[in-house]
């Protein structure tokens, strides 16, 4: 089984949180947070770190780890780490080549039309329901959610 490793963060200002519009990468579309892919010799939080600024023109750090996510499909497991910061400086770009860029206030992105796939459940890793999320796809759709593994690790 191939593994792919990726990132995600969470950027706080306050109740605030960076929100990715993403119009790119077919299954990935729609609100979702920055990140991205591991690059060769880099460390998870270091690639988190290089994402964050490569997608939003923000220098964070001090970051939090939340968990971890996995999509899994065939032979191909996409593994993400999901890291929270409140810390950060720059200038928020409006627009970058994935999509569009803004502060949203974070209670409410939960309800808002247009999330990624997965978005419900990467808010129950940042929210600590879970700190492992298990999802398998066929087909490149989502199994229902009876064969969904959700690991409560805390």
């Amino acid at each position: 089984m191939k593994t792919v490793l990726y990132n995600m963060i969470r950027i706080m200002d306050g109740e605030n949180v960076v929100v990715l519009d993403k119009n790119i990468k077919e299954g990935w579309e729609g609100l979702t947070f920055p990140g991205g892919k591991l690059e060769p010799n880099e460390s998870i939080y270091e690639s988190t770190i290089r994402e964050a600024k490569e997608e939003t023109n923000l220098d964070v750090k001090n970051l939090q780890f939340n968990g971890i996510i996995h999509w899994i499909e065939e032979d191909v497991r996409l593994t993400g780490f999901l890291y929270t910061t409140e810390e950060f400086s720059g200038e928020l770009v409006e627009e970058n080549v994935e999509g569009r860029l803004f502060f949203n206030n974070y209670e409410k992105l939960k309800k808002m039309p247009n999330l990624s796939d997965s978005m419900n459940y990467i808010f129950d890793i940042y929210d600590g329901k879970y700190f492992e999320i298990v999802l398998f796809y066929e087909n490149g759709k989502r199994i229902d959610e009876k064969s969904l593994f959700l690991k409560n690790f805390s």
